[in-house]
C-alpha cells in the first residue's frame, strides 16, 4: 500500500531528524544489537518477551544516565529507537551475527546518550562491565554496541530494514 509506505517513510525521516538534532546538541549515538537465548512460545509471544527485556534494559540504563529519571526533562534522558529484526542472507557469513534461535528474531536499536550523563565510559564498555544488570546470561545472550559517527539516515534505515521489507509489521 503506497499510503502506508509513504507514512512509514515519514516516520523514518522523523527518527533520522531526531537523531541528527541530538547529535548536533552533542549527544552520542550507538547501534545496539541484542541477541536472545531460545525463548519458548509463538512468534508474537517471543516478540512480546523480547520487548519486555528491551524495556527492562532501558529502565536499567536510564538510572545509570540520570540520577532522577522520573523528574528529569526528556532532553536529559537517553533515547532508544528500536525494532525487531530477522537475519538477511549474506554471502560472507563471517560478518553475520550468530542468530540461530528464535527463528532468527533479534533486536536492533539506536541508543542516544545525552552529552550530560552520569556514564563515565562509552556505552559498549558500560554494558560489558555491568552485563549482569542487563540480563546477559538470562534471556539476553549478547548485547553488541557500536558507536555511530556518521551516516545516521543509513543507520536508521538499517534498524528498520525488516519492517521496510515487510518481513515484520511495524506493530510487532
Amino acid at each position: 500500500n503506497t499510503d502506508q509506505t509513504n507514512q512509514f517513510q515519514l516516520t523514518l525521516n522523523g527518527y533520522t531528524k531526531l537523531v541528527t538534532d541530538r547529535i548536533k546538541q552533542g549527544w552520542s549515538c550507538y547501534l545496539v544489537t541484542i541477541l536472545f537465548q531460545q525463548l519458548a512460545g509463538s512468534r508474537p509471544t517471543i516478540i512480546s518477551r523480547m520487548k519486555k527485556e528491551i524495556q527492562r534494559v532501558y529502565s536499567t540504563l536510564i538510572t545509570r544516565v540520570h540520577r532522577r529519571p522520573r523528574t528529569a526533562s526528556p532532553d536529559e534522558l537517553p533515547i532508544l529507537i528500536g525494532a525487531v529484526d530477522l537475519p538477511v542472507f549474506k554471502l560472507d557469513r563471517s560478518s553475520a551475527p550468530l542468530v540461530r534461535c528464535n527463528a532468527g528474531l533479534h533486536f536492533h536499536a539506536l541508543i542516544l546518550i545525552p552529552d550530560r550523563s552520569r556514564l563515565r565510559e562509552p556505552l559498549q564498555d558500560h554494558f560489558q562491565a555491568h552485563a549482569h544488570l542487563y540480563g546477559m546470561g538470562g534471556a539476553i545472550s549478547k548485547i553488541d554496541v557500536r558507536l555511530v559517527t556518521d551516516g545516521y539516515e543509513r543507520v536508521v534505515d538499517y534498524v528498520f530494514k525488516t519492517i521496510k521489507r515487510g518481513r515484520v509489521s511495524y506493530d510487532e
